[in-house]
């Protein structure tokens, strides 16, 4: 992994969450009479939660900061369901989530990659015809983040921030202040917007989900006051920000959300909210979790649901439950470096859905870290079981002092019913029954997904070995099954019980070739079908790969650029956008670790027989222009919508259209 050096002034004192770091030992052999700091308590009262705020801020900003040098170590488908358009892709069949384009399979509402503007399509005809553009108020102009589609409403999501950070900004706790959250609503009907009002939250938005009429929001609040010095450099100083902290009531540290710009107070009260209990507040920042339901069918919902102080980074929902993941990275500063603690592990907090009603149920910690990638830290975890009780979670653990042989670990948890407000670990792999690595030495977490009574992994170094873990019985997972095969997946789809698609990229190892940390030379695109009717037995069925070293998929950034529609007769079409990049004529200079010019932009599209595995590839629509920019990143806001036997294509803003 590639390492640099970041200089930022922080409290030394202060606890990351970030996504390096290691792995501790084995969860189970933990003291039990340890105390489970990561629990969620409940404050009860304002002057408990006052207390609490007020403590962190204190070891914040109450003291002088010294000047830090950071090192950054970086489901069974069923053809009889199969509706006649697509939709976005989704990790859970019946949980939505936010994305830039939405079909409801006679008009297609498009989000601006560029301005926070909205664009409405009718494809009652196969070139599509503009009904309808809106402009929305966003703070700073800000692009819209998202979108949601009902029956009768259209929810577009923005801030005045952009939601794409660096590693480094999870250190930064002053990254995550002054920042918000708006919904714009508007009333759908005939391909034209209407009567629109808009609720904006205090917090930087984490992820959103929608079950029917109820939109679920995680967001992150780190509260300031007026006049507060944010980096203490002397006596003075400090003392002006104790007497600041000391004077501020709870409605100061607490974030406020507004409908149409009127400010309606504080989202949630200390009865609603939660902290933990790490001592001297090693492992917390100061920041405020709030995750909230709103009512999308009430213009005047106010949000409701629950609070935490501290901190979270991912955000899983099933269709009944809500997790949040929160990695606990420890750092240790001296020579005024700050150094990775050999272990990290990573909080589960669950809450139960229920009608809109959201209820803390409990937390567990884990060995490990969910990965680098923020848009596939979802799909670490999976709720499956046969009451769709249970929880699996994939970590990583690779590159640790403390570390297994394993990169990789399984976890499985469920509520606890001997132990309020705790999850309990159900097992794990590697054990002692089954002490096979998940991967090895040296290599990373690329795809997971949790598919039924499986669960998938792709780790990758040098090839790409697929790991079949069986989770039938969530107390005695074991690996079913591995295929080595070159390159890697970043994203598994599931195509028919028998069927998984991996995208990601072909690899060549490096051989005596050097500079690849990772020990092989990406290359082009690569579509892997892989055959998993016998999990003890998987194979590649079939194998594409597109253009040379350079070329991307906007699918290894987020699955919602994949687009998948399932005939009645059981084959299904996938559409993705592919940006290839490939020399013209052959050079005998030309080696695994030549980078390729960019050629052209395009829609790829497929029809797969989801029987044989048959993958048929059908002509592209390409876009030569050349891109805005010099670095081509048009590619990665593309999306495509499949209607009939219609095929949409969003390259940047602009819609193309053919038959498929």
């Amino acid at each position: 992994m590639n390492k640099k050096i970041i200089i930022s002034i922080l409290s030394s004192i202060l606890i990351l969450n970030a996504c390096g770091g290691g792995d501790n030992s084995d969860s189970e052999k933990q003291d039990s009479t340890a105390k489970n700091y990561y629990q969620l308590r409940n404050a009860n009262n304002n002057e408990a939660l006052e207390a609490s705020i007020k403590k962190l801020m204190l070891e914040t900003y109450g003291k002088i900061t010294p000047i830090i040098m950071y090192v950054d170590a970086a489901a069974s488908i069923k053809s009889s369901d199969a509706p006649n358009y697509s939709t976005t892709n989704t990790q859970e069949d019946t949980v939505d989530e936010a994305d830039r384009l939405k079909n409801n399979g006679s008009y297609l509402y498009v989000a601006s990659s560029r301005k926070p503007s909205i664009k409405i399509y009718s494809v009652a005809n196969r070139d599509p015809e503009v009904t309808d553009i809106v402009q929305v108020n966003t703070k700073n102009d800000a692009p819209i983040s998202g979108l949601y589609l009902t029956d009768n409403k259209l929810i577009a999501l923005s801030g005045n921030n952009n939601q794409q950070y660096f590693f480094r900004e999870w250190f930064n706790p002053q990254f995550w202040s002054d920042r918000s959250t708006r919904l714009d609503f508007f009333e759908t009907e005939n391909g034209k917007l209407a009567n629109s009002y808009n609720i904006e939250l205090d917090g930087q938005l984490i992820s959103s989900r929608r079950i029917g009429s109820t939109l679920y929001l995680a967001t992150r609040h780190t509260p300031t006051l007026n006049g507060l010095i944010l980096y203490p450099e002397n006596e003075q100083q400090v003392a002006t920000n104790r007497a600041l902290i000391g004077a501020a009531t709870l409605s100061d540290f607490l974030p406020d959300y507004s409908i149409n710009g009127i400010n309606k107070g504080d989202i949630l009260s200390a009865s609603n909210c939660f902290t933990n209990e790490y001592p001297d507040n090693s492992n917390s920042q100061v920041s405020i979790i709030n995750v909230v339901a709103i009512d999308i069918n009430n213009n005047n919902a106010k949000p409701t649901g629950t609070c935490f102080v501290g901190n979270t980074e991912a955000l899983y929902v099933s269709s009944k439950s809500l997790y949040l993941a929160t990695t606990q990275t420890h750092y240790q500063s001296g020579n005024n470096l700050v150094i990775y603690q050999s272990t990290v592990n990573t909080d589960i907090h669950k809450f139960s859905l229920k009608q809109g009603e959201i209820s803390y149920k409990g937390s567990a910690q884990i060995a490990g870290h969910l990965g680098w990638k923020q848009e596939l830290k979802s799909f670490r975890m999976g709720e499956f079981g046969k009451n769709q009780d249970v929880l699996g979670v994939i970590t990583y653990t690779g590159d640790q002092e403390s570390t297994l042989t394993s990169p990789a670990r399984l976890f499985t948890l469920k509520e606890d019913e001997t132990k309020a407000n705790s999850l309990k670990i159900l097992a794990q792999l590697p054990n002692e029954k089954h002490p096979e690595a998940l991967g090895k030495a040296g290599e990373q977490i690329y795809a997971t997904r949790f598919l039924g009574d499986k669960a998938y992994l792709v780790t990758f170094r040098t090839t790409d070995p697929l790991y079949i873990l069986d989770i039938s019985d969530p107390t005695d997972p074991f690996i079913a099954g591995e295929l080595k095969i070159n390159g890697y997946s970043d994203y598994l789809h599931p195509v028919s019980e028998n069927f998984v698609l991996g995208i990601g990229k072909d690899a060549i190892p490096a051989s005596t070739e050097t500079g690849d940390p990772r020990g092989a030379w990406y290359q082009g695109v690569k579509l892997s079908l892989i055959d998993v009717s016998d999990p003890a037995n998987p194979y590649e069925r079939n194998q594409l790969i597109i253009g040379k070293r350079g070329s991307n998929s906007a699918v290894s950034n987020t699955h919602h650029a994949l687009t998948s529609l399932l005939q009645t007769n059981g084959d299904m079409r996938i559409a993705l956008p592919i940006s290839v990049h490939a020399n013209e004529t052959f050079s005998e200079n030309e080696t695994a670790s030549t980078y390729h010019q960019w050629q052209y932009d395009a829609l790829f599209r497929y029809d797969i027989n989801t029987v044989t595995g048959e993958l048929y590839p059908l002509e592209n629509i390409k876009i030569t222009e050349k891109p805005i920019n010099n670095y081509a990143t048009e590619w990665q806001n593309d999306r495509s919508a499949i209607i009939g036997d219609k095929v949409y294509y969003l390259h940047g803003d602009t819609l193309y259209s053919r038959d498929w």
